[in-house]
């Protein structure tokens, strides 16, 4: 994803720049276009870093601060670039990558399970309240299971739980529950059991014959509430591609400053270059006043001496 995006917004942008080639090379030189260009393209890379960053924070719903820092740029004028290197970049992240791929592009796009996350044979979708009830887990800041969990649930539902158990949280297994007529797999909370409540008959037990012939009748255990679903699997999720547009958007907001950009760097070459001729003559002229000075020559430093005032005002350098 990075390398790909980072070619539509280099491509947009060269166009754009390579147009003011012709003037710089006219009116500045060859160089100094290679120089602005890189700059140009510094800036719009962090143009569409920042815009990103901004959208995403809009468009998704309690965005953490990993998602928004997964947009960045690279500077052509960057430590470790050399001169002349116009190959700024706008990117995404590797690990951040994994999950904003799925709001990009111009179709929608499926995840497929082991795409992201620890489950490898489904896509799995909390449900909040049972969580909570059976857990106590809510969901934190960013509307996603907190830290550890997932890989928590995995281990109880291999029968390995921590040696202090949490009071009130339900066992986890994992298997295929009734709901509403609807059978879905997934990883199910497994409730308390407790004996049977004594009843005017006495003890409830449970009669059965074992393996070995024996009659047994063991004290009768109940659920104290039903198998509740914790996280449901689909076999897919589809997604909208819906930082598409913000992308798009960002890139074309970056184009359009270009020709200010790309105006402002000329012009300040020029007024560079002109003030380098300027001073130049200045230090020509002082050293030919100190010449005459030198000479005795008093009224030929006077002139000179007026010729570097006129310079002075017109171009309102300060006198030295």
């Amino acid at each position: 994803m990075p390398s790909a995006y980072d070619m539509v917004l280099l491509s947009d942008l060269r166009e754009a720049i390579a147009a003011w080639e012709e003037q710089y090379v006219s009116e500045a030189s060859y160089s100094k276009f290679v120089r602005a260009s890189a700059w140009v393209t510094d800036q719009s890379a962090k143009t569409v870093t920042e815009n990103m960053r901004a959208a995403t924070g809009e468009v998704f719903d309690r965005p953490t601060p990993w998602m928004l820092q997964g947009w960045q740029y690279r500077r052509s004028l960057g430590k470790g670039r050399s001169p002349g290197e116009v190959e700024a970049e706008a990117y995404v992240l590797d690990s951040q990558s994994a999950v904003l791929k799925y709001a990009m592009g111009d179709n929608r796009n499926r995840r497929l399970p082991g795409d992201v996350g620890l489950a490898q044979d489904r896509v799995l979708v909390p449900h909040w309240d049972n969580l909570e009830r059976t857990q106590g887990i809510r969901p934190n800041a960013s509307g996603d299971l907190p830290g550890s969990t997932m890989a928590r649930l995995i281990r109880n539902a291999s029968g390995v739980y921590a040696k202090r158990s949490v009071p009130g949280r339900w066992g986890v297994y994992k298997g295929e529950i009734d709901a509403g007529g609807t059978r879905l797999q997934g990883y199910i909370a497994r409730p308390p059991r407790v004996r049977a409540p004594v009843t005017d008959a006495g003890t409830q037990r449970s009669r059965f014959i074992n393996g070995k012939g024996k009659v047994k009748d063991p004290t009768k255990v109940v659920n104290l509430d039903r198998p509740r679903i914790l996280l449901i699997e689909i076999p897919h999720a589809d997604y909208q591609p819906i930082m598409q547009r913000p992308f798009e958007s960002a890139v074309a907001e970056a184009r359009r400053a270009i020709p200010d950009l790309m105006a402002n760097e000329l012009a300040n070459n020029i007024r560079h270059a002109g003030r380098k001729a300027t001073d130049a003559r200045i230090a020509t002229l002082k050293a030919q006043r100190d010449a005459a000075n030198a000479r005795g020559d008093i009224t030929r430093a006077a002139h000179i001496s007026q010729e570097m005032s006129r310079i002075y005002r017109a171009t309102s350098i300060k006198r030295r």
